[in-house]
């Protein structure tokens, strides 16, 4: 059981039973004694177990009144004990809030009162954490400071020194690394001291590798512009020769191919003659095919034409025997109908007849039903 709880129990339990008491008279007194205390309700519950009527005649209305009487006994012994639980239960809430609500009032007040008194050394710390943290941010600051890139210009490498070397190390803030800041200070300055010599030699060296270099582009230019000039007079010298080479093969071309061009139209004539003979026989044999084929067409297109008409006829003796042959086929088919038809009437008019109908009344009764004048009576044919 919990420390609240053994509060709790001290404060609203009645005092513990006497020996001796009446077990079932104290919880009818107090049902609250039997909700914390597992030996008091075993007790109470052996005790009244024992008082419930055990040798009862069923048969009898006393009996079934004693047994009756007893299990209400027990539902209102139930009912006490249960409203006393509840009862119980609330003050236990109650108290529980108002523990919990004091509680959380008092943690904020010490908690309020812890950071007031810590103030000073809490603002202390902080400051002391950022002067530690600028100290050594200054001090990386100078050994980074130190790194060199390979190629790097003498203007960067100066600017970086002056202002390490510019930098104040104050006691007040470095304290116990003054040593080392001033130390890490100066061996930086050495360094880019030393790197900014080797630079600016860097540097001059290049300027005059660049100065050589640039003479030496200038007179290879010189050399390649003599050079250019003379390769130029050779190509006009050479291409005049190909020129006056190029004008003698085009007389001579020119005479050769005036001497194949006659030799040509005479060929062209030759050939231009026996082309039209030939062109002449062609259209006469041409001629010739055509009268034979317009009249093997006008044949054949007379032979088509008195086919078709055959044909034309025969289609429409077909057509007139499948239509009579439809017409009588519709014809028997409605005669064989309506003698079905007429056989069923007479059959039902008979049936009419011999229920005690005449014959004008049976046949009037067929003709109303066939008509659907008769609910729910119909003639299936």
């Amino acid at each position: 059981m919990s420390d609240v709880a053994e509060a709790i129990k001290g404060e609203v339990l009645p005092a513990v039973t006497e020996p001796g008491t009446d077990i079932v008279a104290a919880v009818a007194k107090e049902p609250g004694i039997v909700l914390l205390d597992r030996v008091k309700f075993n007790a109470w519950y052996e005790k009244l177990r024992a008082e419930a009527p055990t040798d009862v005649d069923i048969s009898t209305t006393k009996g079934r009144d004693a047994l009756r009487s007893f299990a209400a006994r027990v539902r209102s012994e139930k009912a006490a004990i249960d409203k006393e639980r509840l009862r119980l239960t609330a003050d236990w809430r109650d108290m529980v809030s108002q523990a919990n609500d004091a509680g959380k009032e008092i943690r904020e007040q010490l908690d309020a009162l812890a950071e007031e008194v810590r103030r000073p050394l809490t603002e202390w710390e902080e400051a002391e954490k950022a002067r530690a943290a600028e100290v050594e941010r200054i001090i990386a600051g100078f050994r980074s400071a130190r790194f060199v890139e390979m190629g790097e210009a003498s203007d960067a490498i100066r600017d970086r020194g002056t202002s390490v070397h510019e930098t104040v190390i104050d006691p007040a803030m470095f304290g116990d690394r003054t040593d080392e800041a001033e130390r890490e200070k100066k061996e930086t300055v050495e360094h880019l001291f030393a790197a900014l010599k080797a630079a600016e030699k860097a540097e001059a060296d290049r300027a005059e590798l660049d100065r050589l270099q640039r003479e030496a582009a200038d007179r290879a230019a010189a050399e390649e512009a003599a050079r250019l000039e003379k390769e130029a007079e050779n190509r006009r010298i050479e291409e005049e020769r190909r020129a006056e080479e190029q004008r003698l093969a085009a007389e001579k071309a020119e005479q050769e191919r005036i001497a194949a061009a006659q030799k040509e139209a005479e060929h062209r004539a030759r050939r231009e003659a026996e082309e039209a003979a030939q062109r002449q026989r062609d259209e006469e044999r041409r001629q010739h095919e055509a009268a034979l084929a317009a009249e093997r067409e006008a044949r054949e297109k007379a032979e088509r034409e008195a086919q078709a008409e055959r044909d034309r006829i025969a289609a429409e003796e077909a057509e007139r025997q499948r239509a009579a042959k439809a017409e009588a086929d519709a014809k028997a088919k409605r005669e064989a109908d309506q003698a079905h038809r007429t056989a069923v009437k007479t059959k039902a008019k008979e049936a009419l007849i011999t229920c005690g109908a005449d014959e004008e009344t049976a046949k009037k009764i067929v003709m109303a039903i066939i008509a659907g004048e008769v609910p729910n009576v119909r003639i299936e044919f």
